[in-house]
């Protein structure tokens, strides 16, 4: 693959649910996990039960998944110690291997970070893997810790 360009990055919906779940199942594995039989029904319903969790989906242009993005917008509550901010946490990012190189997960970074401005969130966090430190710092993203990364946006 050789460019973006023809790749959609868009909000999953329901019935994105098992090409959701299948990249779920490719970082499990490529992370040496053995997966349960019938680990692909459990993950597509827990992941439509779970009505926090916001989603986006990397496609090529026959609808192929190649990428997804998942994670929770955390709403702080009222203090008079601090704003009422909020954030967002990337439970996971995952591109299939046949996909990386191409721009694919900064695509998806950068469609989460046009969604967290224009949905208020001020702070963006996720735990980096060695390996794509560099994808997250290339979007802006900075240690506040060694494995813990973030993004403060302008509120």
């Amino acid at each position: 693959m050789e460019t973006t360009r023809d790749v959609r990055v868009r909000e999953a919906v329901p019935t994105d649910a098992f090409s959701v779940a299948a990249l779920h199942i490719q970082d499990e594995r490529e992370r040496g996990a053995a997966l349960p039989s019938g680990f692909l029904d459990t993950f597509a319903d827990a992941w439509l039960r779970d009505r926090a969790r916001r989603t986006w989906l990397a496609e090529d242009p026959v609808g192929r998944p190649l990428g997804v993005l998942h994670g929770t917008r955390v709403q702080k509550l009222p203090s008079a110690h601090r704003p009422a901010d909020a954030g967002f946490h990337v439970s996971l990012l995952f591109v299939s291997p046949d996909a990386r190189g191409a721009g694919i997960g900064e695509r998806l970074l950068r469609t989460l970070l046009a969604w967290a401005a224009a949905d208020s969130v001020t702070r963006i966090q996720l735990n980096a893997v060695p390996e794509a430190r560099t994808l997250y710092e290339r979007v802006g993203f900075g240690p506040p810790s060694e494995r813990l990364m973030e993004l403060r946006l302008d509120p």
